[in-house]
């Protein structure tokens, strides 16, 4: 049998990063017990794996010296990694990664206002014509707007909703929509709709925001196909990269960085 020439992963690199993954701004301080629970290691293996990061500095103890907290080299990297570059430059590389795995056409939308709007895409098998560069389109009519509004904490999501004027009938269409989408996000972490393109267009998004942010960092990620290419597996793992890339875009989800994320002249998108 032909050995593949793929190169194999190094299990002890996995873990370290693993570890390094497991701090978070709502956790910052973790102890070596509840380290090892994270990634799945036993106490021993998962000491010796911190014990060698704390020797490089990329693991401190912390000052009450009961847990461990990441070490300045390890945040050095991800700020050198991010300096100068804007959230959609970030999300690009993720974004070509989902559009290669599910043939779907990936984009990157912000909130604004009542509107979303186009900021990045990556092209799949179809492309929805006539979409100009920075297309705004109201939050209650794409799935990326919808997801926006799911993710909103309840007063948030209010606010938002008062901001369309229009008639009762509307209003009522407008609001079982948006109950839809809470109920999908709830249940499956995702949205998903369906429009009329001319064909059966599929659209699933996920929201990429913290729940203090201001309207101007609000973004979502989508990724949309052609109904009958898009079988329900395709679907299920649309939205798996979608969830795996939020995951990973997480900690690139600061204020400071996503409020000053360049909208520059080749912004467009599918929403």
């Amino acid at each position: 049998m032909r050995k593949s020439s793929k190169p194999q992963p190094v299990n002890a690199l996995i873990r370290g990063l693993e570890i390094l993954s497991c701090f978070t701004r709502p956790r910052t301080e973790l102890t070596v017990s509840e380290i090892a629970r994270r990634v799945g290691l036993s106490q021993p293996t998962a000491w010796r794996m911190c014990q060698t990061l704390l020797e490089q500095g990329y693991l401190v103890r912390s000052a009450s010296s009961k847990g461990l907290r990441i070490g300045a080299p390890a945040l050095s990297l991800g700020y050198s990694a991010i300096a100068g570059l804007s959230f959609a430059e970030i999300a690009l590389p993720y974004m070509h990664e989902i559009t290669a795995a599910t043939s779907g056409t990936t984009s990157l939308n912000r909130r604004h206002g009542s509107d979303i709007m186009s900021v990045e895409r990556v092209d799949g098998a179809f492309v929805r014509p006539n979409a100009p560069i920075g297309w705004c389109v109201p939050m209650v009519s794409v799935a990326s707007g919808l997801a926006v509004l799911a993710a909103l904490p309840v007063d948030a999501r209010r606010a938002a909703l008062d901001l369309f004027e229009d008639g009762d009938e509307r209003r009522a269409r407008r609001l079982q929509r948006v109950d839809d989408a809470l109920k999908s996000y709830a249940e499956l972490g995702y949205v998903r709709i369906s429009h009329s393109l001319g064909v059966d267009y599929t659209t699933i998004a996920v929201p990429l925001f913290e729940d203090n942010s201001e309207p101007a960092d609000q973004w979502a990620l989508s990724c949309g196909g052609i109904g009958d290419r898009w079988s329900d597996e395709d679907v299920l793992a649309a939205a798996a990269a979608l969830k795996r890339a939020r995951s990973l875009l997480e900690p690139a989800l600061l204020p400071s960085l996503t409020s000053k994320a360049n909208l520059g002249p080749d912004a467009a998108g599918i929403l």
